[in-house]
């Protein structure tokens, strides 16, 4: 009997889950290997979120992720699948149990990586608040993301590629950019009766167009891309202009071309030309 109460009392004595000590709170400006350790305030997260057009559907991947509040809050408030990347131990724990707290640690995966080595195959929405030198050591690897892939920024731009969109918060500025389809080349359009050659040179999302029918130069106005979509102006061969949207689609350009005066909308469809 000594010793069943010995060992009641030795088990009682032992922290409970509850009890355990809390993981080591981040410090502001805690320098990690590519990054300092700064949170981003609750509104902005939102609205970088509601900038991304972030749904169910997504998965967003916060790079160099402190203590997680943006994929938390795009699971808890966005239905989103979150994934924390962050190197810092203890950043890592906070993480975790801050997702655990928000209901969410079934669709938060806190990952203890270096952000440089992390997978981004699952991203649809990525975030970032890290350096500008980061930001731009990143950019090669952002700009070969899937086509339609949103990136979203606390503070820092990507530089010469320019921000999609651009807010501002708290005094806080937030940047969207949306990874471009690579569209650039030459295009055979085929649309009813109005077939014609586009050429289309690209510097990220930023287009240069030109066109030509029949061997004539034909203006185009107004060339624009966001991710897979495509819009343009061409004139028809009587003159009246015509304004194309489309997407890329399994290596083609599809859309509707309704003319200027409210006329029938018509389908194009546009291969890339060898020559």
């Amino acid at each position: 009997m000594i010793r069943l109460a010995f060992l009641v009392l030795a088990l009682a004595a032992l922290p409970s889950s509850a009890q355990r000590p809390a993981a080591p709170a981040p410090t502001l400006g805690q320098v990690s290997k590519a990054s300092v350790s700064v949170p981003t305030p609750e509104r902005l997260v939102r609205r970088m979120l509601q900038m991304a057009d972030t749904t169910k559907d997504d998965v967003v991947i916060d790079l160099g992720a402190g203590d997680g509040r943006i994929p938390i809050y795009a699971a808890k408030h966005f239905g989103a699948l979150g994934i924390a990347v962050e190197l810092e131990e203890n950043l890592v724990k906070v993480a975790r149990e801050k997702a655990e707290r928000e209901g969410v640690a079934h669709r938060v995966r806190v990952i203890q990586q270096d952000l440089f080595e992390s997978d981004l195959s699952e991203a649809t929405v990525v975030a970032l608040y890290i350096s500008p030198g980061v930001m731009q050591r990143l950019k090669p690897r952002l700009a070969k993301l899937r086509p339609g892939t949103r990136i979203v920024s606390h503070s820092f731009d990507l530089g010469d590629w320019q921000p999609d969109e651009k807010i501002e918060v708290e005094e806080r500025i937030g940047y969207l950019w949306i990874v471009p389809a690579a569209v650039e080349g030459t295009w055979r359009v085929s649309i009813e009766g109005q077939d014609f050659r586009l050429r289309l040179a690209r510097r990220y999302q930023k287009l240069e167009a030109s066109a030509e029918r029949g061997g004539t130069k034909v203006q185009v106005l107004g060339a624009r891309l966001r991710g897979n979509a495509i819009e343009f102006s061409v004139f028809d061969r009587d003159g009246g202009s015509r304004n194309y949207s489309g997407r890329l689609e399994d290596g083609r350009l599809v859309g509707e071309a309704p003319g200027w005066d409210g006329t029938a909308s018509l389908r194009w469809t546009a291969v890339r030309d060898p020559d």
